[in-house]
Parts: structure tokens; C-alpha cells; sequence
């Protein structure tokens, strides 16, 4: 009998299901609070700015700077202990949010242009992947193989 897989965590709360549904087409979305427009993250139930209980999804610009990263090399999560180290990194988006998220480029720098992607990890759950504007893509997604779903990984000619 084969042994069960160990797939990242999927302890996320209900209102991450939307990104999680963008994932899906490989969308980048977040609130954006409809009496002010401010953009919110993490997601919420009321606005950061107005405390206004409209937030609606919408995609928003990917773009942004890398403002810090570090490599984590121990975590008490099974999935992550056995895939490590894993590099994190903060993006402050253009749009204003800072994002937290994966780090597909090992040496990335602080100050660097990046764009986050909304991707399926491997528990079928959404996750933002941070990547270096102006470096290859793929070869910067090959670095999260054990994270990524493969239909995320694919480049733009269809192939891993």
C-alpha cells in the first residue's frame, strides 16, 4: 500500500476561499473596500481604513517591491520540515498591501520588482508565490516543485 502524501496545510478560514477560487484560474484578487477603495490584506470582514462592511473581490495590480525575505530552515509543520529550506519573503504591493508569501527565487534581492501570483499549492489550497520580475519564470517556479500543483507550474508554451 502506498503511503499517504504529505501535502501543505489547510487550515484556512472561509473567507480565504475566494482566493482560493482565483487560484483556480491563476487570478490575483483581493478586497478592495467599496466606501473607500482601500485594498485590503489579509483578507477581512470589515475595512482596515473605514471599518465599512462592503468589501468586494477584484483583481488588483500583481506588482510591487521586495521589502524582505528570509529563508526558513526549521518549522514544527511536517510538509514544510521535510521540503526545507523554504524562502518568504514581504512584497509591498504597488496598490498598497504588503503580502506575505512563497519566494520561488533564492536569490532575490531586497529592493527588486516582483509580481505575485495566486497559485494552488499542493493541498488544492490558494498561495501567493512571489517572483522576480526579469528572471525566467519557470526556472523560478521549478524551485517550488514540491509546493506548486503541476497545472501551476506550466509555462506559457503548455509544458513543465
Amino acid at each position: 500500500m502506498d503511503k499517504p502524501q504529505n501535502l501543505p496545510p489547510t487550515g484556512r478560514t472561509p473567507i480565504w476561499e475566494k482566493v482560493t477560487e482565483a487560484a483556480k484560474n491563476n487570478e490575483f484578487i483581493l478586497q478592495v473596500c467599496g466606501h473607500c477603495k482601500v485594498i485590503q490584506y489579509p483578507p477581512r470582514e470589515l475595512c482596515m481604513d473605514c471599518l465599512h462592511d462592503e468589501l468586494v473581490w477584484e483583481n488588483v495590480s500583481p506588482k510591487g517591491e521586495l521589502i524582505s525575505h528570509t529563508s526558513l530552515g526549521a518549522s514544527t509543520n511536517t510538509f514544510f520540515r521535510d521540503h526545507l529550506p523554504r524562502q518568504l519573503a514581504l512584497v509591498k504591493l504597488d496598490c498598497g498591501p504588503v503580502i506575505f508569501a512563497h519566494l520561488a527565487y533564492d536569490e532575490a534581492k531586497t529592493g527588486q520588482r516582483i509580481s505575485i501570483l495566486n497559485r494552488c499549492d499542493m493541498s488544492g489550497e490558494g498561495v501567493f508565490v512571489a517572483i522576480v520580475e526579469l528572471v525566467d519564470e519557470p526556472l523560478q517556479l521549478k524551485q517550488l516543485d514540491l509546493v506548486l500543483l503541476p497545472d501551476n507550474k506550466k509555462d506559457q508554451s503548455g509544458e513543465n
